[in-house]
């Protein structure tokens, strides 16, 4: 065997050699790739999982805010019946009146309040931080009553709209009801 022929042969043991090699890594970048397919699929699951959680959350702490504001409202709301009891405003005593006024400005704060938690709740809507059919078909009646100008606890904070302070319930109030009139 000339040295010729054992170059040929041996640069064809190393080419042999190294298709094998390669064969080798590129089956194990294959497997890795579809391992990493699976890891990143599950890590897309677990992500989705943890975003509707925390959208879960952010809905339930909403709920419990308003229910607080609304409870706070209601509450307010019979302190004026116990100061009158019957009776005209005009009848009431200094001090009964100073206190029928505090309870007026403490109404006023908790309606304010209330609103100011769906203010919140329509933010939340508008920037999609919230599941939206979901929020629509429990709100759509609320937002409706918060801007009817016929509501008089509402009034003052709300109208005239256009220089309401409270925009989020309006843009979410116009965006279900374009075609009321």
């Amino acid at each position: 065997m000339t040295i010729d022929q054992k170059i040929a042969i041996g640069s064809a043991a190393i080419a042999f050699f190294s298709m094998l090699v390669t064969l080798y890594f590129a089956s194990k970048a294959s497997k890795s790739s579809k391992e990493s397919l699976n890891h990143s699929t599950i890590a897309n699951e677990h992500a989705n999982r943890a975003n509707d959680i925390s959208i879960g959350q952010t809905e339930t702490a909403l709920r419990e805010q308003i229910a607080i504001a609304r409870q706070r409202m209601e509450d307010i709301g019979f302190k004026p019946q116990e100061i009158l009891l019957g009776r005209e405003k005009e009848e009431l005593s200094k001090e009964e009146k100073n206190h029928l006024e505090f309870i007026q400005t403490s109404w006023n704060s908790s309606v304010e309040g209330y609103i100011n938690s769906y203010e919140d709740a329509c933010g939340k809507f508008l920037d999609k931080k919230i599941d939206q059919t979901r929020f629509k078909k429990i709100y759509i009646d609320e937002i409706r009553n918060i801007c009817d100008p016929k509501r008089e606890a509402y009034k003052r904070h709300m109208h005239p709209d256009a220089t309401s302070k409270f925009e989020a319930i309006w843009k979410v109030y116009r965006q279900w009801h374009r075609h009321e009139s």
